[in-house]
């Protein structure tokens, strides 16, 4: 059997320096929605809540992005205000596909279980795929990020939040990567503020356990707040894509459909 650490070593200079030649698949849906009762869709809300406002008292750097590292798991907020009237922006910009923005998604899958009076979905769980974050973790022997969620959408005339819940990671590459994202009206109604909360802890690339530098603090914290910046600039511009109209996926299409979205 193939270690699957060298598999993903080998490919890293494509992903690292040839991420257009990278195929883009539709991963199944394979998990059994049965098992899951209404109120789990829920549950994660208060503590996301609570993260909000430890998060919010933490200062920010000059992009408005917040940290508070944990020993397994780190915690991030970031807001970005834009110049975009709402109504227009939650027109071309759907939060249920919010996947879809994240920095190098190849594959975003959805089953709807529950819509309201507008038909617009409240209850729903995604497969999410995406490359190594950050891509050179590659070289380092991780793998794809490859993750189900729950998620509950609440909507109200200024506001439209999607709240996740990490229940599964066919791969092992994330042990909790839950969060929100918000799209709120300013209160001048001239733009649009989008919020991302996340809490994530994913395991330590093979090699980088192995040589115990994730054991440097100073040298972990940097690094991991790098990723992040980069991650949340280009889910901003691919959102601002999105409601520009402009194509943001990473990567070809490949011999299987490359999103399984709700029509």
């Amino acid at each position: 059997m193939k270690n699957p650490a060298f598999l993903n070593m080998l490919r890293a200079p494509k992903i690292m320096f040839a991420k257009g030649t990278v195929i883009r698949d539709g991963y199944p849906f394979n998990l059994n929605l049965d098992n899951y009762s209404p109120e789990d869709y829920e549950k994660i809300i208060p503590s996301l809540q609570e993260y909000e406002q430890r998060l919010l008292k933490v200062p920010g750097n000059s992009e408005g992005m917040h940290w508070i590292h944990l020993p397994d798991t780190v915690l991030f907020y970031s807001q970005r205000v834009f110049n975009l009237p709402y109504d227009t922006f939650i027109s071309r910009v759907n939060i249920c596909h919010i996947g879809e923005f994240y920095r190098d998604s190849i594959s975003f899958a959805t089953e709807i279980v529950e819509r309201d009076d507008l038909d617009r979905p409240t209850r729903q769980a995604v497969r999410i795929v995406a490359l190594p974050q950050p891509n050179y973790a590659a070289l380092m022997g991780k793998g794809n990020l490859d993750v189900y969620k729950l998620e509950k959408i609440d909507y109200s005339e200024n506001e439209q939040r999607l709240w996740m819940l990490t229940v599964k990671s066919p791969n092992g590459s994330a042990v909790c990567d839950d969060g929100f994202t918000s799209f709120k009206r300013t209160e001048d109604g001239k733009g649009t503020i989008v919020s991302f909360l996340a809490c994530q802890n994913f395991p330590v690339p093979p090699l980088m356990a192995l040589s115990r530098i994730d054991k440097w603090t100073w040298f972990k914290n940097t690094v991991t707040e790098q990723a992040y910046r980069d991650f949340c600039n280009t889910m901003m511009q691919n959102i601002q894509d999105r409601y520009d109209g402009r194509d943001f996926r990473v990567g070809r299409s490949g011999s299987r459909l490359q999103a399984v979205l709700p029509r």
